[in-house]
């Protein structure tokens, strides 16, 4: 790869929080199995706050647990009251789907309009995109790019197999979701 391509690679995936607002309404995080997300999202309710955190009730075979259950433990412990983190329910086989159904239950609440998304760095245009695309027209989506250990970053990810792979994965999960929702 030249470093053309990487840097436009680079620039089409990876994207930085735009602070639209603080203290957000809803924070809709997708740890997956990287327990040392939970640092930052503890780092941003302790400098921040928010309101509500969900986190994708699904069974995580890396966790050999419920993603929900699993998570909600470190938070809470961590001195994040237990009534603000709640479960993405529904049906989901991807994280496209976990976001499609946190969006379409937000999408019917009043309250809830500064939602702030949290997930690993190389996820977050993919995140943005669908959360955009169930978002009703009165809510600002901003996001919050997560470090896992692998250090997958807009500089870095193209030296490692497994952050090509992740970032080829970027691109087939958002054509995915464009052919299913979008015909």
């Amino acid at each position: 790869m030249n470093d053309q391509f990487t840097t436009l690679l680079s620039e089409m995936t990876f994207i930085e929080r735009q602070y639209e607002f603080r203290n957000p309404d809803v924070v809709l995080y997708h740890p997956g199995h990287y327990t040392e997300l939970n640092e930052q999202i503890i780092t941003l309710f302790h400098e921040e706050g928010f309101k509500t955190i969900m986190i994708p009730s699904v069974p995580n075979a890396f966790l050999n647990a419920n993603e929900f259950i699993f998570h909600k433990e470190i938070l809470v412990k961590s001195g994040i009251p237990q009534e603000l983190v709640i479960p993405i329910t529904g049906e989901a086989n991807t994280a496209n789907d976990v976001i499609k159904n946190a969006m379409l239950l937000l999408s019917k609440t009043t309250e809830n309009k500064n939602i702030l998304l949290a997930g690993k760095t190389f996820f977050m245009k993919r995140f943005l995109l669908i959360a955009t695309a169930f978002a009703t027209n009165n809510m600002t989506i901003d996001i919050l790019p997560l470090q896992d250990n692998r250090n997958l970053t807009k500089d870095t990810w193209h030296l490692t197999d497994i952050g090509r792979r992740r970032v080829w994965n970027e691109y087939h999960m958002i054509s995915k979701f464009l052919k299913e929702n979008c015909p």
